[in-house]
């Protein structure tokens, strides 16, 4: 359980990168509560800095709650992305690389922003693990730092214990990651239906995650991929036994053990991913991207995905759309 959230606060840092994560704890946090009455026990989220008062990017100071000298032992820790060179900024000052080391190897979970990877890749937690960063430091990162396996491409990664969003947008879609890691994922599409799920996509999606096949089964995974290729289809267990090579019993257990999940729901997973990318980007109606999805009618398709989601199709639909497709009246004042 989360314990202690460390924000890490340094001069000619974007305080807006932190700003948005924050609020979306506190809103999980909120809701985790509410959902259980019966516990008591809130995180704790402390600023903490190597001096009590730094300013960020805008010229306004910020006094710490406390020193990071005086913080032994927390659970997340989270670093802003800094303003153009974070050399420049300091941020290699051995104090908080030493800080940082230590409290990574007790077992912390780091999240970076933006720029704010450069300083577990100085402090050495990265080396040999991928990481990104604000395309506007890719280079100099990638000269600094030869040992790391920067992801160019991707605006996510994850390596064990460190996550990093390449961009303040991206830090939202990592939060809503770690909150599901954290609370569940119930609570977690409470909080991205609550802060503009229009403008993000899946972490699953688009991360570029170190460890990646999550498993060493291989015919689990021959099985993912079938399943990924035929998600328009309905399951059919004797094929999926068949192409693995156990019985339908065996497959169950062996597809549980390596995915968490069974086949039928781990391709309902699937088939909904692919409906709120129809729902957010096409005109189509329920009933047509119910067909589309392989669902047998849309009663079925709307409890399913209702089930996944925690909102209706047409619910889904309002929420991402809203913003999308407004129109600017200012625009079409005065024209018939």
């Amino acid at each position: 359980m989360l314990k202690h959230v460390s924000l890490l606060m340094l001069d000619q840092m974007l305080f807006s990168s932190l700003a948005m994560p924050v609020e979306m704890l506190e809103t999980a946090i909120a809701r985790h509560r509410a959902v259980n009455r019966s516990q008591t026990v809130r995180p704790v989220i402390e600023t903490l800095g190597l001096e009590k008062r730094v300013t960020p990017l805008g010229g306004f100071g910020i006094r710490q709650d406390r020193l990071i000298s005086e913080v032994t032992a927390t659970d997340l820790i989270l670093i802003p992305a800094l303003w153009r060179n974070p050399r420049k900024s300091g941020a290699e000052q051995r104090e908080i690389l030493d800080w940082l080391t230590s409290r990574h190897a007790e077992g912390a979970a780091i999240m970076t922003i933006g720029t704010g990877a450069w300083l577990p890749a100085a402090a050495g937690v990265l080396d040999g693990q991928a990481t990104t960063t604000h395309w506007h430091a890719l280079d100099a990162f990638s000269q600094r730092f030869p040992q790391i396996r920067l992801q160019r491409d991707h605006l996510l990664t994850q390596s064990g214990r460190i996550y990093c969003a390449a961009s303040i947008n991206s830090g939202a879609d990592l939060m809503i990651h770690l909150i599901g890691i954290v609370f569940g994922v119930d609570i977690a599409r409470a909080v991205e239906q609550q802060f503009s799920p229009e403008v993000r996509n899946p972490f699953e999606k688009r991360v570029f995650r170190a460890d990646a096949p999550s498993h060493a089964d291989e015919e689990m995974a021959l099985v993912q991929g079938y399943l990924h290729q035929h998600w328009q289809s309905s399951l059919d267990s004797s094929r999926l036994a068949e192409l693995a090579g156990l019985s339908e019993r065996q497959l169950l257990r062996r597809f549980r053990k390596a995915t968490g999940t069974a086949p039928g729901l781990y391709l309902q997973q699937l088939k909904c991913r692919h409906a709120r990318e129809w729902l957010q980007s096409s005109d189509l109606d329920i009933t047509e991207i119910a067909q589309l999805c392989g669902f047998a009618d849309s009663s079925h398709f709307v409890r399913t995905f209702r089930q996944q989601s925690g909102v209706t199709p047409g619910q889904y639909r309002k929420q991402v759309r809203a913003k999308l497709f407004s129109v600017d009246k200012t625009q079409t004042d005065g024209h018939s």
